[in-house]
């Protein structure tokens, strides 16, 4: 996991004059196999102008140290500047690599901004467990409330009254609740805020909020007070999943809308969206996860093409087919500073009928 700090950090890292790789590899096994992420892993790197070792570290990395359970790798290396960082991440990241004087943080700033922070507050009339997901990784903070006693057991008016006594103690609690879930939410700065608890003690802790703050719930769940940090986490990725998915059919919903209107804000298939890669003009690159297809590049200048040409239009050097025409458009629009959204069925199956790639353009 990597936090705003940390990458602040690597984006005021002084790398002394020497070149840094950066290299994102998606490594989710279950959508690929390991011997095909290895030999992609050597296709974006063996390219690039770098010294030799630092190859053979990351190659190494991934054939003897990696464990292959995170979703993702990002790793930054320079041997003359002593540096060498691996960020294992739980969110899947296009594959990319390049060499620069600084650490490309492109991706990484565009994880963090995608999968903003979520505040879970897990509650009951005792207890408050707030905790801070990140990047599909979860931290606990806990805060112990004052003790509200248990129910009277005896009849009458005056069990009545005492019963009403501890029905406030809770609400007081509750409330207090609620203030520290409002000030945890602003310390983790997270966009989002998930309830839990019993049906009832949410509801009735909800009501507690202030206004703005139940703006941003984002779902509410049932689980017991002492559910591991894990199952907390499994339960709150279901809400976060199902609101992802939503976002993404909203994405390519606005995408088709803004394509059909034919003012040249947006553009559907491999063809128009390389050409808009081509002008500079893509601010959102949107494309289908495991949509593939294959075109021609120009060794010489980077140029891309849809269709099989023989000689660049742009200077004239001799095109080469690739396959993987869908990769070298991310990659182009991660370096052009483009947002890259990688959608999932159901938005995905809809995306596919479109032509599997769009953009959104910046004019």
């Amino acid at each position: 996991m990597i936090t705003s700090a940390e990458l602040k950090e690597l984006i005021h890292l002084d790398a002394q004059g020497h070149q840094v790789l950066s290299v994102y590899l998606n490594t989710d096994l279950s959508q690929h196999a390991k011997e095909e992420r290895k030999l992609a892993l050597k296709k974006l790197i063996e390219p690039l102008t770098v010294d030799h070792t630092e190859i053979e570290h990351v190659t190494r990395f991934f054939d003897r140290e990696y464990d292959w359970q995170a979703l993702s790798v990002a790793i930054f290396a320079s041997a003359p500047a002593k540096l060498w960082r691996e960020i294992r991440l739980a969110v899947p990241v296009p594959d990319y690599a390049c060499v620069d004087a600084q650490p490309n943080v492109r991706l990484l700033s565009d994880l963090l901004d995608e999968y903003e922070c979520h505040a879970v507050a897990l509650v009951d009339r005792n207890h408050a467990r707030f905790f801070a997901i990140r990047l599909g990784e979860i931290q606990e903070f806990a805060y112990e409330l004052p003790a509200t006693p248990g129910r009277h057991k005896q009849g009458g008016w005056s069990a009545a009254r005492y019963q009403r006594h501890i029905e406030a103690l809770a609400l007081q609690n509750l409330k207090h609740a609620a203030r520290l879930t409002a000030d945890f939410v602003k310390s983790q700065d997270c966009a989002w805020l998930l309830l839990a608890g019993t049906k009832a003690e949410v509801a009735q802790f909800r009501e507690q909020l202030p206004k703005a703050l139940r703006a941003c719930v984002a779902g509410e769940f049932a689980i017991d007070l002492n559910a591991s940090a894990r199952q907390v986490l499994d339960k709150a990725r279901e809400i976060q999943e199902r609101n992802e998915r939503e976002n993404e059919v909203a994405q390519v919903e606005a995408l088709q809308t803004a394509a059909r209107k034919g003012q040249s804000t947006a553009t559907l298939g491999l063809a128009d969206t390389l050409n808009a890669l081509m002008e500079k003009k893509v601010y959102m690159l949107i494309a289908a996860s495991d949509y593939r297809a294959s075109g021609a590049a120009c060794s010489h200048c980077g140029y891309l093409a849809a269709q099989t040409l023989v000689a660049c239009p742009l200077c004239g050097n001799a095109m080469k087919p690739v396959e993987g025409a869908v990769d070298l458009a991310v990659r182009r629009a991660v370096e052009l500073g483009s947002r890259v959204e990688l959608v999932r069925d159901p938005a995905a199956a809809k995306l596919k009928q479109l032509g599997g790639i769009g953009a959104m353009l910046r004019y």
